[in-house]
């Protein structure tokens, strides 16, 4: 039985006890006492600074009444002072002034410095027993805590000290070895962590016990040091189950900018004053309603003459005329002109007639061919000077203004012609020193856009240009927002590949459902449900494409659902196998890290329940598993070793611990008539130990 709380006006018999605290430098003596001797906290970040050599003064017993007051507990019945004696860890120093008087001492060594423990029996145990052979040592393994802590994520980046040591796993010491040592040098054997207070106690009032046991062989008769027990065994500090690592969210991809998409070819030219700009026409309508009126009643319309012309050609056929006379009644009473404006050269041959217009900022629409391909040709008001057009689809592709512009005005009047309302309201914002306003501006402006979007482009196919032959069907997508999303997108449809001006293109190894997932997250940004979709394929495709965004969004995905199915009670450990190596694959490296720490974390049960597929995995992926296992082979035996201890029937490591502390085996003089005993002190009947 312990007790710190003592009163020292109850009896009358007190024992005092000096404990010498030795070991190499940087083990932690000094911090060891002071949270003993003065209850100090210590943080990590404290612990992980460049270690400085100091020792904590004896005279703190003297000088400060609190210290003192701390130094006094209740062991087994008996009131006690412990007062500690730090040294230094130098091996050239002379501590026999220390040692002089000594009743224990407490020899440490760090459970993470191999060198340390080494110098226990090369250094210290020879110091010991030539400075004070009788007395008794209790050998004591610090920074217990760090064999975790080393693994730690937090710990590894962690700003650490100029000369602080890293901890490699070679440099981690099991309990086993330093039990192992202890028993050799005839010393009981405890850890501790100053960090987690793990074992400080309980240390220091066993180093009580190894002192007054050892007091007990000299004064026989005093009756309270009867009731003191010998060192107890100490349970193994508690290993805690390591925390697996977080895969942030990416949050939401960035799609609003489509300005890479400027001053590019496109399938709509605008004639402005003579000048002719290019756009696409699927930016456009995405962007403002005026361009949805105007494209798509413009393309409605095209499919009537279409259908027209088809009926008449039809009874032409019937009539038996040839082609070419069917043709010629087909053209337009007007002469085949070539207009030829900036660099694109427009043939009026074949061509549509053109649609007056009622919007006054645009007067005409036609279908002129520009090569072997039609491109809607729209005449601008000559009131729209070509720098205004081109700030005003600056605005339509990237949804923001700069508000360094010096012809706000002229812009606003531009806008109002040609009914961009979302641009007047960005500007009118501007000049009245209310752009904070703009921040809700753009955002309606981005949402609206992501929903046309995903109804024109994604749901009814509208505007589409290139077909991707797959391996179940075909899908078809738009160009420029592939581009503007897909840097291998770009790269492909640029004029240095064939894919640039193919219609059609096969994308080997891909389905319909994951190519669908694919365009949906290019080009609204979002992810389908994971239950729809094939995880492994989607991953594949978004590595594959280059698109690192996705890949960490699926991470996150993947994850969360996992952690969220375990919470629920549901077995994943048969996922996290299957998902491991196919990830690794991908270059889905956070996932992959996730899955073998959770294999971690689960090993005994993926082991029991998996172990033909657990020892089919990759050789270097079973090693880790292996080495990081929790909880650790050498904790399960030291908790099978202290369990086995505590159920013994029989006191029989007590005897044992008993001839650890013989004073006669190492002292080399005799007293009184004591002197002739020799052999070790056993006891030969247990029930006196309980006494």
């Amino acid at each position: 039985m312990v007790n710190r709380s003592v009163s020292l006006t109850e009896g009358s018999q007190y024992e005092y006890i000096k404990c010498v605290v030795v070991g190499d430098s940087s083990v932690g003596k000094t911090c060891l006492v002071c949270a003993w001797a003065c209850g100090t906290k210590y943080s990590l970040e404290r612990l992980v600074k460049t270690p400085v050599s100091t020792v904590w003064a004896i005279d703190h017993y003297r000088n400060d009444k609190e210290v003192l007051d701390r130094s006094w507990c209740n062991v087994d019945g008996v009131r006690v002072s412990l007062k500690l004696w730090d040294t230094f860890g130098y091996h050239d120093k002379n501590r026999k002034f220390a040692y002089r008087g000594a009743d224990v001492v407490l020899l440490c060594f760090s459970v993470v410095r191999p060198n340390s423990l080494k110098n226990v029996q090369k250094v210290w145990v020879n110091e010991i027993q030539a400075c004070c052979p009788a007395t008794p040592i209790v050998l004591v393994g610090t920074h217990a805590d760090m064999r975790f802590i080393c693994k730690d994520s937090g710990y590894k980046t962690m700003t650490k000290g100029l000369l602080y040591k890293e901890i490699k796993e070679s440099d981690i010491l099991t309990p086993e070895v330093g039990r192992q040592v202890a028993k050799e040098i005839g010393a009981p054997y405890y850890e501790t962590s100053v960090l987690t207070e793990y074992g400080i106690e309980e240390l220091f009032f066993n180093v009580i016990r190894a002192a007054m046991v050892e007091r007990r062989k000299i004064k026989f008769w005093n009756p309270q040091l009867r009731r003191v027990q010998y060192p107890l065994i100490q349970k193994p500090m508690k290993y805690p189950q390591p925390k697996l690592p977080l895969i942030e969210n990416p949050g939401q991809v960035r799609l609003e900018n489509l300005g890479i998409l400027l001053n590019s070819d496109g399938d709509i030219a605008f004639d402005v004053q003579g000048t002719i700009i290019m756009a696409y026409k699927i930016c456009l309508v995405i962007a403002e309603p005026v361009f949805e009126n105007l494209i798509f009643h413009w393309n409605n319309q095209q499919c009537c003459l279409s259908r027209t012309s088809s009926s008449k050609s039809e009874k032409k056929l019937e009539n038996k005329k040839e082609d070419k006379k069917n043709l010629i009644e087909n053209e337009e009473d007007s002469e085949s002109v070539a207009m030829e404006m900036g660099s694109f050269k427009f043939s009026e041959k074949g061509s549509n007639s053109g649609r007056m217009m009622n919007c006054t900022g645009f007067l005409k629409v036609e279908e002129k061919l520009h090569g072997n391909r039609s491109i809607t040709y729209v005449t601008v008001n000559p009131e729209v000077t070509p720098r205004m057009f081109h700030l005003v689809l600056e605005y339509l592709y990237q949804g923001k203004l700069s508000k360094s512009l010096d012809c706000l005005s002229e812009l606003k009047e531009t806008a109002d012609l040609l009914n961009i309302t979302s641009l007047s309201l960005t500007i009118s914002n501007l000049l009245s020193n209310e752009d904070f306003l703009n921040l809700q501006v753009e955002k309606h402006f981005y949402e609206d856009r992501n929903t046309k979007l995903q109804d024109i482009g994604l749901d009814k196919g509208h505007l589409t240009d290139i077909k991707f032959l797959l391996e179940d069907g075909v899908v078809s997508a738009h160009k420029p927002i592939l581009r503007a999303r897909c840097e291998m997108m770009f790269a492909m449809f640029s004029d240095n590949f064939v894919e640039a001006k193919a219609d059609q293109i096969t994308f080997p190894g891909m389905d319909r459902m994951t190519f669908k997932a694919l365009l949906q997250y290019l080009y609204v940004g979002t992810v389908p449900s994971l239950a729809s979709i094939d995880i492994i394929a989607m991953i594949e495709a978004a590595n594959r494409l280059c698109l690192n965004h996705l890949l960490r969004l699926l991470e996150y995905s993947i994850m969360s659902e996992l952690t969220a199915m375990e919470e629920r009670g549901e077995d994943i450990v048969e996922d996290v196998l299957t998902l491991l190596e196919p990830v690794q694959l991908h270059n889905a490296d956070k996932l992959a890290r996730w899955c073998l720490e959770f294999l971690c974390t689960h090993y005994l049960e993926v082991q029991q329940r998996f172990g033909k597929v657990l020892q089919n995995i990759q050789p270097e992926n079973l090693q880790y598993v292996e080495r990081n296992r929790w909880p650790p082979e050498w904790y399960l035996r030291e908790l099978e070793y202290y369990e086995k201890a505590v159920q013994e029937s029989t006191p029989k490591l007590l005897i044992q611990q008993k001839t650890q502390f013989s004073r006669w085996q190492r002292c080399k003089s005799s007293c009184l008539c004591f002197g002739g005993r020799r052999g070790k002190v056993v006891l030969q009947d247990p029930e006196d130990l309980m006494a």
